[in-house]
């Protein structure tokens, strides 16, 4: 009887572990925003400190030298992005 109710426990333990486990599963959501669109030409400017005319010529010369992801795992960040980060770093 004491075994039985020992099982018992120890399965509804189990269970309880398995829905804390699902629970904490997140979803990443990636950032689709594309400052090519959402940004006004001063406030791009203020931020990547070239004109969207100038980022994209550069963006055109390089686009062969810049990392390509494989495939679509880990969100890849787009070549654009890329650079506008290096850009942006002080």
């Amino acid at each position: 009887m004491q075994n039985d109710h020992h099982w018992l426990q120890m399965r509804n333990i189990r269970r309880m572990e398995e829905r804390v486990r699902v629970r904490l599963r997140r979803r990443i959501v990636p950032d689709r925003s594309n400052p090519f669109e959402d940004l006004a030409e001063e406030e791009f400017l203020l931020r990547i400190r070239l004109s969207k005319e100038c980022m994209l010529n550069l963006l055109q010369n390089i686009t062969e030298q810049l990392p390509i992801a494989a495939d679509a795992r880990g969100c890849p960040i787009p070549q654009h992005l890329q650079m506008m980060m290096v850009l942006t770093m002080k």
